[in-house]
């Protein structure tokens, strides 16, 4: 049994986030209140993600920082309630995609979760559902970092020196933006950007 808060790396994912792990890999938080679950969740994901284990909220929230990705979340989760790790991950510090381990049909719509995944998970279900949502967050990270920039670029004097080197990244993120988007249907990309927008306000 792997032990609480461990990282397993992988090979990186499209898309995936600058702040991932040491390794370049995306990083997922697996959290779920029967450990066999949480293990055999890491088991399927630890090829291609840098995972992390937590079999209580108060471990998740220990394990949740800037570098997670994704985190999947038993809404049932024991000690501290799961409210208290959502409430974590949309936090300055912490802003990534959050999946519910469930036990039947989940309307994600009505919560704060950004998907659902029934268990137990198929293996292939649940390797799709992380991707989309890894790649969900690298879009919101470059959409932040893009936003963040273009307001300083803005604020520059056309003579600035550093006028130039934030065109550069601005154009760099554009380009990455485009990217991903295109690995995006349309209504994930408009509501990862005005979750963006929200946050911001």
């Amino acid at each position: 049994m792997k032990e609480d808060n461990s990282v397993s790396s992988g090979p990186a994912v499209a898309g995936r986030r600058t702040d991932s792990d040491a390794s370049g890999a995306t990083v997922v938080l697996v959290a779920d209140d029967d450990p066999a679950v949480t293990d055999d969740i890491a088991t399927v994901l630890e090829t291609e993600y840098a995972v992390r284990t937590a079999y209580d909220s108060a471990d998740a929230i220990a394990a949740l920082d800037a570098g997670v990705s994704v985190v999947l979340l038993d809404p049932g989760l024991p000690g501290l309630s799961a409210r208290h790790v959502l409430d974590r991950v949309t936090s300055e510090a912490v802003d990534c995609q959050v999946a519910a381990l469930v036990q039947s049909a989940f309307d994600v719509d009505a919560t704060a979760y950004d998907a659902a995944l029934v268990k137990p998970v198929p293996p292939d279900e649940l390797r799709a559902t992380v991707d989309r949502l890894a790649r969900r967050a690298a879009y919101r990270t470059a959409l932040s970092e893009y936003y963040d920039l273009a307001e300083r670029y803005a604020a520059l004097s056309p003579d600035d020196p550093e006028r130039d080197h934030l065109g550069n990244r601005l154009d760099d993120l554009s380009a990455q933006l485009d990217e991903v988007f295109g690995t995006l249907d349309t209504r994930e990309a408009y509501d990862t950007a005005l979750r963006e927008l929200r946050s911001d306000s």
